[in-house]
């Protein structure tokens, strides 16, 4: 009897443990949501107080001039009158440490190789920052940790991160990010100019979301 109690006991603590064991932001369980055929639905609010959302899916593969796989993403506004519109198409180079988005190629031009958009380093932690060798600057921070609700729900372990790119002929990008890990972009501040206000300034909040 006393054998089966001890055996007994004995499962039930590693039946505990394993359901106990949630993740925690490590580098190895920040994983960046990179397949083909997620699909992301944000509230968007430009200030005009109309109903609009922004789609953002990743719909193919592809690979840079310079030989690196690629998914490819697509962001679509859809505005008060179910319009749609497309309003970005970004090459994603994803691995263990980074997620860089370039611009689309262009196989005709001198340099092939398109600009960098933005860039994330992996394990997110809270006053990490890096750079790119644009000549005016180009400067994304982690600023803070902290749990965040958007209409999707309430996520814990989300980081807020600033991007700023300086002044250069009447252009510059004041953007806030909200990244959750295994989401994904949460919440989005878009303030960027470039001889005036980019499509898709002001605020995406994540509504729905399915990851394959």
């Amino acid at each position: 009897m006393k054998f089966y109690f001890t055996f007994f006991l004995l499962i039930f603590m590693v039946s505990c443990s394993k359901e106990n064991n949630s993740p925690s932001n490590t580098s190895s369980n920040q994983q960046f949501p990179d397949k083909v055929g997620n699909h992301w639905v944000y509230k968007y609010n430009d200030g005009s107080n109309s109903e609009q959302y922004i789609f953002v899916d990743i719909v193919g593969t592809g690979i840079l001039p310079d030989g690196q796989n690629v998914t490819i993403w697509t962001s679509t506004l859809q505005d008060a009158t179910n319009r749609k519109y497309l309003l970005d198409s970004s090459f994603v180079v994803v691995d263990e440490q980074k997620a860089v988005f370039y611009g689309v190629p262009c196989l005709t031009c001198t340099t092939q190789m398109p600009d960098e958009k933005r860039r994330y380093i992996f394990p997110l932690q809270v006053n990490n920052k890096w750079f790119t060798d644009k000549f005016f600057g180009d400067t994304t921070k982690v600023l803070n940790e902290n749990s965040l609700t958007v209409p999707a729900g309430t996520f814990d372990s989300t980081f807020e991160l600033s991007k700023t790119v300086g002044y250069a002929v009447n252009s510059f990008t004041k953007d806030t990010i909200w990244l959750t890990p295994n989401i994904g972009m949460t919440k989005f501040y878009q303030n960027e100019y470039s001889l005036g206000q980019l499509p898709g300034n002001g605020i995406w909040e994540l509504l729905s979301y399915q990851l394959k």
